[in-house]
């Protein structure tokens, strides 16, 4: 545990400090940075721009455009997390070329990115049967499952909860993957309290409500 926090306060000092010293110059490096293997550097790069607000935006969104107009390369990982930042940073001027993406990946998993940058944007209801499937039926939902809660989360409906509640009570499903369930509808109900109505008071304990 103490191995963890200075290895936390150590990525903390390396953001802080890329942000600092270097900013926005620092933006061509970090975005080649995103095909590395090693998944803690990318993690780094995600948060670092993030971290960047405004600016970071538009030069994602600026590159998002340019790869655009050069054609959407199949399977480009480093598009994924493009989009997947400005999701995070609820830039709604790539909303139509999200829908334009969906044709150029493969795996369910890219397909999700693109889901949960959509449903941030408030769009995510017309997925609600793909993702009620990858939940419950699909043969690869454990490996899914904590993916497809994260999308659900950000479409606070009726619907989406009675998938969360049901994934719940599926014994495929381990426990560290129903604690992930439970934050995902602890994170929905905080989006949209009066889902709270839909849940019993045995229910609500078991969620931490």
């Amino acid at each position: 545990m103490k191995m963890e926090e200075e290895k936390r306060k150590e990525r903390e000092a390396l953001i802080e400090r890329i942000v600092l010293e270097k900013g926005e110059e620092a933006f061509p490096v970090l975005l080649s940075l995103l095909e590395d293997e090693d998944p803690e550097v990318r993690d780094i790069v995600v948060e670092t721009f993030l971290r960047m607000g405004e600016k970071a935006r538009d030069f994602l969104l600026k590159e998002l455009m340019k790869r655009r107009e050069k054609g959407f390369e199949k399977n480009d990982v480093t598009v994924l997390y493009i989009v997947d930042m400005l999701g995070e940073m609820g830039e709604k001027g790539m909303r139509k070329i999200l829908y334009e993406l969906m044709e150029k990946y493969d795996s369910e998993e890219a397909l999700l990115i693109i889901y949960e940058a959509l449903a941030k944007l408030g769009e995510g209801e017309q997925f609600l049967p793909e993702l009620e499937y990858m939940m419950l039926e699909d043969s690869y939902k454990r490996e899914l499952c904590e993916q497809v809660a994260m999308v659900l989360a950000h479409i606070p409906s009726e619907r989406s909860l009675s998938i969360l509640l049901r994934a719940l009570n599926d014994d495929d499903f381990s426990e560290d993957q129903k604690d992930f369930l439970r934050k995902a509808i602890t994170l929905m109900v905080y989006k949209k309290p009066e889902l709270m109505r839909l849940l019993n008071e045995e229910k609500r304990r078991e969620i931490g409500l």
